[in-house]
């Protein structure tokens, strides 16, 4: 899972830079569960081979593949002996033997095997400390304190013989390979969309040749506006959430809050993708009462925009009037809430007022039923 996953709504039925921020010009009418490990028949089946990749994969200028950026970041994790790999390598990047690829760095200079001081170093403290009680020498300092105080104090031999197992680090050419391809790590850490390190490294590589942050916006404006285009709004917030985040990345927090102002607004609207009134009949059940709505905003949206009060120094009212300018310019084939509305579940929800709300979504659906007469909101289950 990407770390924006965890902000994203579920966007199946029945709820579901230009680099400049663009604002649609068109009118149209967190508790999160521990997903089970894929099981080896399903990784197996999923798994697309390396090589398959590599057929349109665009190398770096050091000769390099994404796969083989991405081994070099991890690489500090890996141990001559006795390493086991992510399933990801296999399932999600198509690499079997990862070993293989880190013997083939090593050989061309991009790793290198880690010395005794970097074998310490990987250990906890109640190791060292451990190994220093048997020896009978001072317990107290830091880490860096303890690791030295071994290195000064036990012979080397002795060291390597209860230590054997060595990390692998990165040489200069490793570090500067890494720095050069670092949409790689970014892409792999971060749930952009449907991009992932191929994909993107062909984007990268293509022209127009520009900094991989500039290329992602352009990509997330281009697919927000496709997502809204097609009337797809819970892709669309998604997006947009994608979008405020990148933003607060680079501590553009004014912009970031527009975006999360978007995202609120569409969370609260009760569109979901591909809506169309004719089968409104089918979620609207779905959207009252407020326990029970699926037309709420998640609270990593409102811990954003808290985030983004504290970073801005705004207070409470000038935080009403940023989300409500931007609000104010949007809107959707279904609003079961004013942009005043809007803004004011969003101080609710922060204050966790659940009595006040309750009574907002109650005469939401008040003015619901008086709209849609002919739509019945009990569920049939």
């Amino acid at each position: 899972m990407g770390f924006f996953d965890i902000f994203k709504k579920n966007v199946n039925p029945p709820r579901d830079k230009s680099n400049d921020i663009q604002t649609p010009d068109v009118k149209i009418t967190v508790s999160v569960p521990t997903p089970k490990p894929p099981t080896q028949a399903e990784i197996d089946a999923k798994g697309v081979p390396v090589e398959a990749h590599l057929k349109d994969a665009i190398p770096s200028k050091q000769g390099l593949f994404p796969h083989e950026i991405l081994v070099l970041a991890y690489a500090h994790t890996f141990y001559t002996e006795e390493t086991s790999f992510q399933g990801f390598w296999w399932y999600r990047y198509g690499v079997r033997d990862v070993q293989v690829v880190i013997m083939s760095l090593v050989k061309r200079g991009f790793l290198q095997i880690g010395d005794i001081r970097s074998a310490l170093e990987k250990q906890t403290v109640t190791v060292i400390k451990e190994v220093l009680r048997t020896h009978k020498l001072k317990l107290s300092g830091k880490k860096a304190e303890l690791v030295q105080r071994l290195l000064d104090s036990i012979p080397e031999s002795e060291l390597n013989e209860s230590f054997p197992k060595r990390p692998y680090a990165l040489t200069e050419l490793g570090e500067a390979a890494l720095d050069e391809e670092e949409y790689v790590l970014y892409i792999h850490r971060h749930g952009v969309e449907d991009l992932d390190i191929w994909s993107l490294n062909k984007m990268v590589h293509t022209q127009p040749y520009m900094p991989y942050r500039d290329k992602l916006w352009g990509y997330l404006n281009q697919r927000s506006m496709q997502h809204l285009q097609d009337r797809n709004f819970g892709l669309y917030r998604n997006c947009r959430f994608n979008m405020s985040q990148f933003l607060c990345e680079e501590k553009k927090y004014r912009d970031a809050l527009a975006m999360i102002a978007e995202v609120v607004f569409f969370d609260l609207s009760g569109a979901n993708n591909n809506y169309d009134p004719e089968f409104l009949e089918i979620h609207a059940p779905f959207l009252f009462p407020y326990e029970e709505s699926l037309a709420t905003t998640a609270p990593g949206i409102i811990s954003a925009i808290v985030s983004c009060q504290k970073e801005l120094g705004y207070s409470d009212d000038e935080i009403r009037v940023a989300l409500m300018e931007r609000m104010a310019k949007l809107s959707a084939p279904l609003q079961l809430f004013t942009v005043e509305e809007c803004v004011q579940i969003v101080f609710l929800e922060r204050d966790h007022d659940t009595e006040a709300l309750t009574k907002m979504y109650a005469k939401a659906k008040r003015a619901f039923k008086q709209e849609y007469p002919h739509i019945k909101l009990e569920k049939a289950f």
